[in-house]
C-alpha cells in the first residue's frame, strides 16, 4: 500500500489528474492495488511511466513485470505492473471508455488527497507594439488618408499604369 501511495504522490506532482487508489486485493490474486490516473497526452503518460519505473527500480531493485502502451506513440492507456501494484495512466476519453472505477466499484478506495495546487499567477497582458508604437494609440489618420485619385499611378500622359499595357 505504501508503494501505491508513493506512486500516487509522484503522479500528482507531475500533473496527473483524478488519481484513484483501489484496493483490489480481495477479488484479485494477481495484484493488491490499482493506481488509476488521467494524463493530458500520450507523451506525458510515457514520461511518467519511465520516471515511475526508475523510482520503483531504485526502491525495490527490480523493474516492472509488464507494460502496455509504453512503446507506442498513439496509445491512450499505459499500464505498469509492479506485481502487487498496477498503475493505469489514461487519456481522458480512454478512462471514460474503459471505466475501471465502475468495473471495480465494490472494492475499497485507499484515501489519497492530492496536494493543493497553487493559485495561478495572473498573466500580464501586454498590448502589441510595432517598433515602439502602441497599436492601441495608433490611428489611421496618423498615416494620412489615401485618396482614390492618388491610388492609381500615372504614366506621365495622364493615363494610369494599368492603361499603358493596352495596345493603342
Amino acid at each position: 500500500m505504501q508503494l501505491a501511495l508513493q506512486i500516487a504522490q509522484r503522479l500528482d506532482e507531475k500533473q496527473a489528474e483524478d488519481i484513484a487508489v483501489l484496493d483490489v486485493s480481495g477479488p484479485l490474486v494477481i495484484a493488491d492495488v490499482f493506481v488509476v490516473a488521467t494524463v493530458g497526452s500520450t507523451r506525458q503518460a510515457q514520461a511518467l511511466a519511465r520516471e515511475i519505473d526508475q523510482e520503483v527500480k531504485g526502491l525495490r531493485g527490480r523493474r516492472r513485470r509488464n507494460t502496455g502502451g509504453l512503446e507506442t506513440e498513439d496509445s491512450n492507456w499505459v499500464l505498469l505492473d509492479f506485481d502487487d501494484v498496477v498503475v493505469h495512466l489514461f487519456l481522458p476519453e480512454a478512462r471514460v471508455y474503459y471505466g475501471l472505477e465502475e468495473l471495480w466499484a465494490d472494492v475499497p478506495r485507499i484515501p489519497f488527497t492530492p496536494a493543493p495546487k497553487p493559485a495561478a499567477a495572473p498573466v500580464e497582458r501586454r498590448q502589441p507594439t510595432l517598433a515602439g508604437i502602441d497599436l492601441d494609440e495608433l490611428r489611421l489618420g496618423d498615416f494620412g488618408a489615401i485618396e482614390p485619385d492618388d491610388a492609381a499611378q500615372t504614366d506621365g500622359d495622364g493615363g494610369s499604369d494599368a492603361d499603358s499595357d493596352r495596345p493603342e
